[in-house]
């Protein structure tokens, strides 16, 4: 019996969200925010642009990457359910390990309550991406059941299954 295996539909995905973190990561070198809020999110950002972000396209791919994708992969073949960052972590192609870096309430926070965020820079990044959207739409709850959302996510073509 073939092991099914799954993987980013699109490697851009990931792209994108890093070409975001460092932008961020800039801006907040540039100043004009709080010592300590600046630290706390250069600190988070590090750690995401540490190989924390899938990267396929890598020919030898270092041992933290490769954890990485084992990491990312063990989330979605051993959960039975997935927290609501989580699941947006894998779909941009982050190791959902890191979901503790975003507001712990990112599912229920409404256009109207975003100033909640303009403190939260790494979070208000994520709560700005369609995935973020397409989720909260999709699954109204902080726990998500994992086949429901590999499901979802082959469907919406965010992940792709592979057969090996």
């Amino acid at each position: 019996m073939p092991e099914l295996s799954y993987n980013l539909f699109h490697q851009r995905t990931a792209e994108n969200i890093i070409v975001e973190l460092k932008r961020l990561r800039k801006s907040l070198l540039g100043g004009g925010h709080a010592k300590a809020e600046i630290e706390s999110d250069l600190s988070s950002l590090e750690t995401l642009l540490s190989d924390n972000i899938l990267d396929f396209k890598a020919s030898n791919p270092n041992h933290k990457q490769l954890k990485t994708r084992e990491v990312w992969h063990e989330f979605l073949t051993e959960s039975e359910q997935l927290s609501f960052n989580e699941c947006l972590l894998i779909l941009l192609g982050i190791s959902p390990k890191l979901s503790e870096m975003i507001e712990p309430s990112l599912y229920k926070t409404n256009l109207n309550e975003i100033k909640s965020l303009q403190d939260k820079q790494l979070s208000l990044i994520f709560f700005q991406r369609v995935e973020n959207h397409l989720l909260r739409e999709r699954f109204r709850s902080n726990k998500i059941n994992t086949a429901e959302f590999i499901k979802w996510a082959l469907d919406y073509k965010y992940l792709r299954k592979i057969e090996n």
